[in-house]
């Protein structure tokens, strides 16, 4: 189509031989969101499956990404980052340079930029210069869309103008139009475990630490004994049958699918398992839409719960997920790996019906919520492009 053209920054096609579910779901909502508007751009590893599948252009990483997010830029009319979590120094510290990168580009060559439902690390997520980092950098989107009221309290503290920050939800539940609220009236318990172990606040990204040869963290074990131990006690309670979910399974950070594998290897019933591997985002949310209730580590297994059906129960591994649950009113399913999680999945179990009596309302205010960012996108970059 012709008509200006948006570059996002996602990373929901930077894996050819794996795949990321939440940055998926964030893409696929946000290219809904521009159709008829804007053609979208995004870094991929396989620009031609990318148009194939998505029907958004792809930019191809093969000759480096910081050549990818330069081709991306000069090519746009306006650059986006987000969704996601923008900025932490967990798993890498290379992670919030990269991030904020695209917004220092824009500026560079002339572009206006835009945050879309970005999420911040909190405290002692951030390294003490980062910061910094945020303000200049963010500083230089003419607005940014925040997921959650803490990341928009820690622009507001670092000097971002309050009529630059939009506080609205993540892209996700711009797909809830898709897909029915809950409560599943089904035997099938869904869980996402995920090995964090890698989350210890190195230089390097864990894929660049793989292939040096520096990447020597063992697996977590005694977290997959855990997972197992909880997810038998529940179906020696409750009976029915575990969906394990591999959110991702590339090479970015630790796979999810080798997690799952490992959980069920150590479970005492593995034959009422099974692993649901990322194919088509559709596919996937079919499979977690017919689990009663969602017990997951990664964030977007709690927010896709919430768009198709799953009462969601967090296992958190960092800020994002509690801001998330608090942001939904389900900080009572919050599940913190420990001999109190039993109880709140129990709890969730029994509840579902009755929760989602509640949930159902702030799902239609975060749906509303997401649907803040296009427009604004819109008036803050993209009327100039359009205007006779």
């Amino acid at each position: 189509m012709s008509g200006p053209r948006v570059f996002t920054s996602s990373w929901g096609q930077l894996e050819a031989g794996g795949s990321n579910i939440g940055d998926l779901a964030i893409l696929v909502a946000q290219a809904r969101a521009l159709s008829g508007t804007a053609r979208l751009g995004v870094l991929s590893a396989d620009p031609a499956e990318t148009e194939r599948s998505l029907g958004i252009r792809g930019i191809s990483v093969r000759g480096g990404r910081l050549r990818g997010l330069v081709s991306g830029v000069l090519w746009s009319s306006a650059v986006v980052v987000g969704g996601g979590e923008l900025v932490q120094d967990r798993s890498s510290l290379l992670y919030t340079p990269f991030n904020l990168l695209p917004l220092v580009l824009a500026r560079l060559f002339g572009r206006p930029a835009f945050c879309w439902g970005i999420g911040l690390g909190q405290g002692r997520e951030l390294a003490p210069w980062t910061p910094g980092m945020i303000r200049r950098c963010v500083g230089f989107a003419r607005m940014s869309v925040v997921r959650d009221g803490p990341s928009g309290d820690l622009l507001e503290r670092l000097g971002i103008p309050g009529h630059r920050i939009l506080r609205g939800s993540d892209a996700a539940f711009g797909l809830c139009t898709d897909w029915s609220a809950g409560p599943v009236l089904s035997d099938v318990l869904g869980a996402a475990p995920r090995d964090v172990s890698n989350r210890r606040g190195r230089l390097l990204p864990l894929e660049a630490r793989r292939r040096m040869g520096l990447a020597g963290e063992p697996p977590d074990d005694a977290a997959a004994a855990w997972w197992a131990s909880l997810l038998d006690d529940h179906l020696e309670k409750r009976g029915g049958m575990i969906r394990l979910f591999a959110f991702h399974t590339g090479t970015l950070s630790n796979s999810d699918d080798r997690v799952c594998e490992r959980v069920r290897e150590r479970m005492r019933c593995p034959g009422e398992v099974e692993i649901v591997r990322a194919g088509s985002l559709e596919d996937f949310m079919r499979a977690l839409s017919e689990c009663r209730v969602m017990l997951t580590a990664p964030l977007h297994g709690a927010i896709l719960s919430v768009v198709c059906g799953p009462l969601p129960v967090m296992v958190p591994y960092s800020s994002k997920g509690p801001r998330f649950m608090k942001e939904a009113g389900l900080e009572e399913f919050l599940a913190p790996a420990g001999e109190g999680s039993r109880e709140v999945l129990g709890r969730a179990w029994s509840e579902a019906g009755a929760a989602w009596r509640t949930l159902a309302a702030s799902r239609e205010r975060l749906r509303r919520l997401a649907g803040l960012a296009p427009g604004a996108l819109f008036e803050s970059c993209l009327r100039e492009a359009v205007a006779p």
